[in-house]
């Protein structure tokens, strides 16, 4: 139901309500195909669950072609496994457990494998064993690999790539993740973490690498590849970027789709680098601030993800992101109110009046109101910091004869805010001018005549000038005052 009323709201407090995360994948690897038919991504669920603290313990397990839950105890060091690698087989789930869960070496997801979950872990290539092999990632997906979920993992110093996925590999979800390097790191020209993509010749990638990215935190000493994608459709949402001294963040390589919502970029540089004539970038909804090398890179049509997720605004992503990513990550309740319906917009010589239909949700603490002179971008919140209750407002902060766009987002009891409503507009206009045609003339006077000595509030609310819910004397006096008037909007 609409209400006629707007009243002051109550004063926005910044709280998130701490839950548990439900293990289940999302993104890319939760769907088996472009058109969104579910995929049951179980990892080691159908076998039985083991714990292990020894390299050669962990390597037996995750390379047997046995489903297992492999449970990670302590510190396990592959610099005693050939390449202090392990080459991952599927249907497997390796997860933490206990204090700093660890591993260093190198996990290798390849030659087709699927329905792995690597989750709750640090990942760090032993510095001692690095100078070895300084082309060695924490974490490769390659190889046609497929259904791979990478979720709650500290993944830093490897000294080539954190995690990198290529060689038509698909369906793969990266979800809150911490990257980083220490100080004092081998191969420090080379802090490029996420390579989607290996080669501008590697046309296998072709209808392949769809990857998403949610949740993420690029931080100290990342330069790059955050991610560099070629040929994939990924879908980057909601990440958080802190990585001062940068090269560039996001790249958009040869043949690939981006699709950039909705994410926080803190005082770096280049937060999306100019992509490559054949790839297709949009960007939606992202924050900056403290940034360089922002370049204006026109939105392109793209995919568009076969499957649900929940959007944050940008500017609220940085609290999110540094609460809840890595090993030890608590993800807050970040699941935002429905978004406001219904939205209508109209005007006279003085304000907008804008309503539209209230949220039914039990945790619902009010909404934010935005106008523009611009449409689709450029919106300044007309409430400040205290939440409207009403799902109704009236804008007095307008320009005669000009256009303004308006819309509306719902913000929760733990401030988690819609995405945009619908956007409407409206013109102030001359009184008199019901039709609209930028003039006040005979074509008015039936608008006004059918309503004279009408005593009805909201029959009458578009003519009555004094709010007196009668269109009389005063409201004709003005319209003839500006009889034959014009104004060009």
């Amino acid at each position: 139901m609409k209400k006629k009323l707007w009243l002051t709201g109550l004063v926005l407090v910044s709280l998130f309500c701490f839950v548990s995360s439900a293990f289940a994948a999302d993104g890319w690897a939760s769907v088996s195909d472009t058109s969104g038919t579910p995929y049951n991504l179980t990892g080691g669920a159908a076998g039985s669950t083991v714990t292990v603290t020894t390299a050669a313990s962990f390597n037996s397990y995750a390379i047997s072609s046995t489903p297992y839950v492999i449970q990670i105890s302590g510190t396990i060091d592959l610099s005693s496994i050939s390449n202090h690698t392990v080459y991952v087989k599927s249907n497997k789930t390796i997860v933490g457990i206990g204090t700093s869960p660890t591993i260093y070496g190198h996990l290798d997801i390849k030659n087709g494998v699927s329905n792995i979950i690597i989750s709750r872990l640090n990942i760090n290539y032993n510095a001692n064993e690095g100078s070895e092999d300084p082309w060695t990632d924490g974490i490769t997906i390659q190889d046609a690999s497929h259904h791979i979920w990478i979720n709650h993992c500290n993944i830093y110093n490897s000294p080539d790539g954190l995690i990198d996925i290529g060689n038509a590999s698909d369906f793969v979800t990266v979800s809150w993740c911490k990257f980083y390097y220490e100080t004092g790191i081998y191969n420090t020209d080379h802090h490029f973490t996420n390579l989607i993509g290996s080669s501008d010749t590697e046309y296998g990638d072709r209808g392949k690498l769809h990857i998403t990215f949610h949740h993420n935190w690029w931080a100290e000493r990342c330069r790059g590849r955050m991610p560099r994608v070629r040929f994939g459709q990924v879908h980057i949402y909601n990440n958080y970027y802190g990585c001062t001294g940068n090269d560039y963040c996001i790249h958009p390589g040869k043949e690939a789709q981006l699709r950039i919502e909705s994410n926080y970029f803190y005082q770096v540089d280049e937060p999306i680098d100019e992509p490559n004539a054949s790839a297709l970038v949009y960007s939606m909804g992202n924050f900056t601030s403290g940034c360089t090398g922002i370049h204006y890179i026109p939105n392109s049509e793209v995919f568009t993800p076969p499957y649900s997720y929940n959007l944050n605004p940008g500017n609220l992503i940085k609290n999110i992101v540094m609460a809840g990513a890595g090993a030890d990550g608590i993800e807050p309740d970040i699941t935002p109110p429905a978004v406001p319906t219904g939205l209508t917009a109209e005007a006279n010589e003085t304000k907008v009046i804008l309503d539209w239909d209230d949220n039914t949700e039990s945790d619902l603490a009010g909404y934010n109101i935005y106008h523009s002179l611009t449409p689709g971008t450029g919106y300044s919140k007309l409430n400040g910091t205290t939440l409207l209750t009403d799902s109704n407002f009236v804008d007095i902060y307008i320009i005669y004869g000009r256009k303004f766009y308006y819309v509306v987002t719902a913000v929760d009891t733990s401030s988690n805010a819609s995405v945009y409503s619908n956007e409407v507009s409206a013109i102030p206009r001359i009184y008199g001018d019901f039709v609209i045609d930028q003039t006040v003339n005979t074509k008015d006077i039936g608008y006004f005549s059918d309503l004279w000595l009408v005593n009805d509030c909201d029959a009458t609310a578009d003519m009555d000038i004094d709010d007196d819910c009668t269109v009389n004397f005063l409201e004709f006096a003005a319209m003839a005052e500006n009889w034959l008037m014009q104004y060009n909007p």
